[in-house]
């Protein structure tokens, strides 16, 4: 019974979602409502790389990281996925796909997952759904691809694009970062020392432009952090 009305409620959550936008409740009983709640602690595994993918599903609350272990071994973060991101929706589609990244918790998170089967036999019956994950998968390319254009711009500016798109994934104006984000997660993502990154950001909160407390940075001036993106390699 409990869990019947945790899944009620989670219908309900995804009402707020621009990909579910214009789906009704009883949409969502169709698509979800075979789903289960997973709830995650702080790094917890939910998809590990490499291994066969037998379901996909939603981002409730929280977030979490996908990334990759490099060829020396290293992890690479590619991407934080946020409250209404889709992880490895179209994946479901292969023939027997396999999870090309792993997926681990940032903070206490909620995701709704869902089987393969309910996206091969009702997802993919949706064009305008499919139209809305692929939306989201461009941007997370368009992210990704505006790393590339920072490649030789001083570490200083990556950081700050990175704080920056991570505050405009949430509809808020808050300027508290809403997912705890160590040093080593922000120089895995953008394949910098974390040495680096500490001094960087060391810098930053003597200045004033950010705080930073429990792995919570806050942005207290939000218009260096934007000069600091529009620095340039001499």
């Amino acid at each position: 019974m409990e869990k019947s009305v945790a899944l009620q409620a989670a219908l309900n959550e995804l009402l707020n979602f621009k990909v579910f936008e214009g789906c009704s409740i009883s949409d969502l009983s169709e698509l979800c409502g075979s789903g289960e709640i997973v709830v995650s602690q702080h790094k917890e595994l939910l998809y590990q790389m490499g291994q066969p993918a037998e379901s996909f599903g939603i981002v409730l609350s929280g977030a979490y990281k996908l990334s990759r272990l490099t060829p020396s071994g290293d992890d690479a973060i590619v991407y934080f996925s946020t409250p209404g991101d889709v992880i490895a929706a179209f994946i479901m589609s292969q023939s027997t796909p396999v999870y090309p990244v792993s997926s681990f918790a940032m903070g206490p998170s909620r995701f709704l997952k869902i089987p393969k089967e309910v996206f091969l036999k009702k997802w993919k019956m949706h064009p305008d759904l499919l139209f809305k994950i692929q939306s989201l998968l461009s941007n997370r390319i368009g992210s990704l691809q505006i790393q590339k254009t920072l490649l030789k711009a001083p570490l200083s500016s990556k950081i700050a694009f990175l704080l920056m798109d991570i505050l405009n994934k949430y509809d808020s104006n808050d300027t508290v970062l809403p997912l705890p984000l160590t040093r080593k997660e922000i120089a895995d993502s953008l394949g910098a020392s974390v040495e680096s990154v500490i001094r960087i950001m060391s810098d930053w909160s003597k200045r004033g432009i950010i705080e930073t407390h429990d792995h919570q940075i806050k942005v207290l001036k939000l218009d260096k952090i934007i000069e600091e993106m529009s620095v340039t390699s001499s």
